[in-house]
């Protein structure tokens, strides 16, 4: 199990906030993505899991279990508009090795399906020692574009193998996907005024990208009413996000380590993702 503060791939990196380099604020990339704009805010969530306790063979610092369920609204200037999930269903078993199964999807309202209809899915299966990446999924329907993808991960290899376009690209250590990005990073430790970066291998060149914790503060939600730690996503020119847009995400600052708020101010208007429910699983 990694310590605290070392990212995948990249050893450990921390500095000032003011540090950016050439580094951009995060964003998203068209009016409507709700499955796009909170797994990518998602995943990018660094936060200290509270030491469960642990099954046999797993990793020992975990702040999920099996069971744990997190619902969202998604929220434009106009108001809702549409709604995610995201899962940790089940241990499975990838090639022998044994793995948290991670399943998260989104959906369009009936208002904006009329114009726009999402039906997005994704699933990864984190290996359950160390937390990379074995096998990711994307199945995304937006509008009338269909995209799927199928990512083998071989860590012993140091490849990843893209089953539906047939290629292989190298991977650095313990690589991560776009969803357990986000289920490792909850094991880290943040502190405020402090910087986190790692790498997810979906596409080819990799993601650099970087989480700066901006402060702590009380945040209410329909789900209640956390103290958070509040950060943001930064990415080099040409990453995972593509048009500007300020990204600021709200995590629990509790044993749990879940995300209940993300905020962008974008172009078109305002977008807000909000925790309504949630089931921490265990039982």
């Amino acid at each position: 199990m990694k310590s605290p503060g070392v990212c995948a791939g990249f050893g450990p990196h921390r500095g000032k906030v003011g540090a950016l380099d050439n580094w951009t604020r995060g964003n998203v990339k068209l009016p409507f993505k709700p499955v796009k704009y909170l797994l990518c805010a998602a995943l990018v969530l660094a936060a200290a899991g509270a030491l469960r306790a642990q099954q046999p063979d797993s990793a020992a610092w975990v702040p999920f279990q099996v069971g744990e369920k997190l619902y969202f609204s998604v929220n434009w200037s106009v108001g809702n508009i549409g709604n995610a999930h995201m899962y940790v269903t089940a241990i499975d078993s990838f090639r022998g090795q044994p793995c948290y199964r991670i399943e998260a999807g989104a959906s369009s309202n009936k208002t904006i399906d009329l114009f726009y209809p999402v039906r997005d899915y994704f699933l990864s299966l984190i290996d359950l020692r160390k937390l990379f990446s074995r096998k990711f999924v994307k199945r995304q329907k937006e509008g009338r574009t269909v995209n799927e993808r199928q990512l083998i991960y071989d860590q012993e290899r140091g490849i990843r193998f893209d089953l539906v376009k047939g290629d292989t690209v190298k991977i650095v250590p313990e690589a991560q996907d776009e969803l357990s990005i986000f289920y490792y990073f909850r094991t880290l430790d943040l502190r405020v005024g402090e910087g986190y970066l790692l790498e997810n291998f979906v596409d080819r060149a990799g993601n650099p990208l970087k989480v700066m914790v901006l402060r702590s503060e009380w945040v209410e939600v329909p789900a209640g009413r956390f103290f958070c730690f509040v950060v943001e996503p930064y990415i080099k020119q040409g990453g995972l996000f593509q048009h500007k847009g300020n990204l600021q995400i709200w995590i629990t600052d509790d044993q749990n380590r879940i995300p209940v708020k993300v905020t962008s101010e974008l172009d078109f208007g305002r977008i807000v993702v909000l925790l309504e429910s949630f089931s921490l699983g265990g039982a």
